[in-house]
């Protein structure tokens, strides 16, 4: 048993930063696995690195919350005054189109 467990836990040394990997079974339709591995070999990494960035990509997302998130560096982009004319604006509108 344990030999099997050394067979699927490989522990790797990067800048003195330990990195333990561990092999993964998913169960994905056929035609994707091979888009997939084409999509991987175009770009000149592995199958396993790629589907390893996308999990990262998902639970490294800045919460939209966060100040961190690019939404946030629109903040301040338009002028106050434009959305308010914008509003007061789409509310004349509004009072024109229904009060008819």
């Amino acid at each position: 048993m344990i030999e099997s467990i050394l067979s699927i836990t490989r522990i790797f040394e990067y800048s003195n930063t330990r990195v333990m990997t561990t092999k993964l079974t998913l169960t994905i339709e056929k035609a994707i696995i091979e888009q997939a591995k084409e999509y991987a070999l175009q770009s000149g990494t592995s199958l396993s690195k790629l589907t390893e960035n996308f999990f990262k990509s998902l639970t490294q997302t800045p919460n939209i919350q966060s100040m961190e998130h690019p939404v946030w560096q629109l903040k301040g982009s338009i002028p106050t005054t434009a959305i308010e004319n914008i509003q007061q604006d789409y509310a004349t509108f509004l009072l024109e189109k229904y009060s008819k």
